[in-house]
């Protein structure tokens, strides 16, 4: 499990929690409040119900007894029936305007709340959204957010209806039947002790089941995408394994919290019972004595049900109300990721850029690092130059880029763009320029077309096309049954590795850059694809300056500078055959990858 969907990382009290999704409410306050105010006289008509019946049923006493006048007795009954029935009816009307209005506004919040969330994640670092996997961004924008719903449009309005209708039966108890009231009375302190206690018991475990569902479509998540790895190497009982852990941590912490549940309801029930007996053994005798009516003790004994149900819902509403409150922790936690900022020295915008870089002892360790991954580098690139950089695995390569696009920032050293200091321009101006192309190439779900122009508006199908003849793509599209109309499958399965990254190439091309950023873009392609994407890397040389990493060093072997990085300096540079004339570190790469039968002699590879 993420660190960060460790409940006890979160921090937020609830009153913060209320005030922090209050901007969501606020379009719609007026009319929230208005409802709400319109619930509480529903409610309030509802709870005099009883007491009207009350009322009657004295006068139909009084009347049997002779006490009172047949006539008055009549007049008495019917205005109070017609009363009550007369609330019923405002009643009912009231409660379907207050249910309709409460849920649509409920989910006009969360559908303000929905995209703000997800304008805000398109708007984090790539370092913050390393932070939360896949599956949790999506439970946290879909799951949480609709548990968030029903607190305005059902938990919250409900509290407050039972909380009023513990007080109105409080004071109808207190105007009715006097000293009475007490005994209601005493038994608030108990069930409010009680509640506390469950609040207590019940939050941390449905936190952990919120958090255990996050994991679980983190996983079915990764699962799916993997499947195939899955099957190949005989993996499904491992990852049956693993599923059961998710699947019981889920049980686990769903069952502990019913488990208080099942030990509330039974304890609130004793009181209610309790309640009725106590009020019995001290109402029977009056009524036998003639000092309390019939109609008062009708209205004791009813009460003393509803009096219970509200004070039973609003724990009940505790167990929806810990959801919710852990579903807001988590979004909280989402809203509150820092965005990308822009440069702190300015917002510097060009054009274009002429492409000379220059990384000026360059030192850079990442945030949750512990030692440098790039120690005191210097280069420089001319414009309209290709470089490349090589070497082994983690030797510091694709970090030169991420510092190029300003994925990162420098730890020590500065680096400087057409001779200003990178951090001068604004980000917006850097994306719009910077062409990336990266080794795994994602496809959206659409056509062809629509993946290379990325639905731009100010790139037409002639833009399209353009770009698709210059990097040598329109051959293999046009080759396809519906051509640039060509349906793209989930994440682009029914193209091959090489066919998605000359549709990356066209993409970037689509987008017009002027300084290109290639990052292992030629690593997962067979031998016959590779020579159409060394065409199409020739194609890009005239696009402005190149800066390529590289895994096959065929392909930049006409670079006009390689860098050899090894544990992150600069450990070689010159051209291809400068390089192997040293028989250094890129003399045994290239070695390697030929398996010798290529490697002749730099002398012979200068005439060849």
């Amino acid at each position: 499990m993420d660190g960060e969907e460790n409940a006890k990382t979160y921090g937020v009290k609830d009153l913060r929690l209320l005030k922090g999704f209050g901007k969501y409410l606020k379009p719609y306050l007026g009319r929230f409040t208005f409802l709400i105010v319109l619930d509480l006289f529903v409610n309030f008509f509802f709870t005099a119900e009883s007491y009207l019946m009350s009322l009657n049923l004295d006068v139909i006493n009084e009347v049997l007894n002779g006490t009172r006048a047949m006539d008055e007795g009549k007049r008495l009954f019917f205005l109070y029936f017609g009363l009550d029935l007369g609330l019923l009816l405002l009643a009912s009307i009231g409660a379907y305007l207050v249910n309709y209005d409460l849920r649509k506004i409920g989910q006009r919040v969360v559908y303000d709340l929905r995209q703000a969330l997800f304008h805000h994640v398109l708007s984090l670092s790539r370092t913050e959204l390393k932070k939360l996997k896949t599956g949790s961004f999506v439970t946290r924008i879909t799951n949480d957010t609709q548990n968030l719903s029903s607190f305005f449009s059902d938990l919250l309005p409900q509290l407050v209806r039972n909380v009023f209708s513990v007080l109105f039966i409080q004071v109808l108890v207190f105007v009715r039947t006097g000293l009475f009231g007490f005994v209601f009375l005493a038994y608030l302190p108990i069930v409010f002790l009680l509640s506390l206690l469950f609040q207590k018991g019940a939050r941390k475990y449905y936190l952990g089941e919120k958090d255990a569902v996050s994991e679980m479509n983190s996983f079915l998540s990764e699962s799916f995408s993997g499947v195939l790895v899955v099957k190949t190497y005989h993996r499904e009982e491992k990852m049956k394994d693993s599923f059961d852990r998710k699947n019981e941590a889920i049980y686990h912490n769903f069952l502990k919290g019913q488990d208080l549940f099942a030990l509330f309801y039974p304890s609130m029930y004793l009181l209610q019972m309790s309640a009725v007996l106590i009020l019995s053994a001290l109402a029977v005798p009056e009524v036998a004595k003639g000092a309390m009516t019939v109609g008062v003790f009708y209205l004791l004994c009813t009460y003393t049900g509803q009096y219970f149900q509200p004070i039973q819902q609003i724990a009940s509403l505790l167990n929806g109300l810990q959801s919710v409150f852990s579903s807001a922790e988590r979004t909280l936690y989402l809203e509150n990721m820092p965005e990308e900022k822009e440069s702190e020295k300015g917002e510097l915008v060009v054009p274009s850029f002429r492409g000379r870089i220059v990384f000026d002892h360059v030192s850079f360790r990442y945030p949750d690092g512990k030692e440098d991954v790039l120690h005191d580098v210097s280069f420089m690139v001319e414009p309209g130059e290709t470089v490349a950089f090589v070497g082994p695995t983690g030797a510091g390569k694709s970090t030169i880029l991420a510092l190029m696009t300003r994925t990162y920032e420098p730890t020590e050293g500065r680096i400087l763009l057409d001779g200003r200091d990178l951090r001068e321009y604004s980000q917006s101006c850097l994306r719009k320029n910077l062409g990336v192309m990266l080794q795994d190439v994602f496809l959206f779900s659409g056509t062809v077309e629509e993946n290379i122009s990325l639905g731009d508006p100010s790139i037409t199908s002639e833009d399209v096309r353009k770009a698709s003849d210059f990097v040598m793509a329109t051959p293999f599209i046009q080759s396809l049954p519906h051509g640039f109309k060509e349906p793209v499958k989930e994440n682009g399965s029914n193209f091959s590795a090489g066919q998605r990254q000359l549709l990356s190439f066209a993409r970037t091309l689509a987008f017009k850059p002027s300084l290109l950023l290639l990052d292992e873009a030629t690593a997962n392609i067979d031998t016959e694809t590779e020579h159409v994407i060394q065409s199409s890397l020739r194609q890009l040389r005239k696009v402005g300056t190149l800066v390529v990493v590289a895994h096959r060093l065929s392909t930049i072997q006409d670079a006009d500078h390689i860098f050899v990085i090894a544990r992150g300096v600069v450990a070689e540079e010159g051209t291809h055959q400068e390089l192997l004339k040293r028989k250094g570190t890129y003399y045994n790469l290239y070695r390697l990858q030929n398996l010798e039968e290529n490697l002749s002699s730099p002398r012979e590879e200068e005439h060849a």
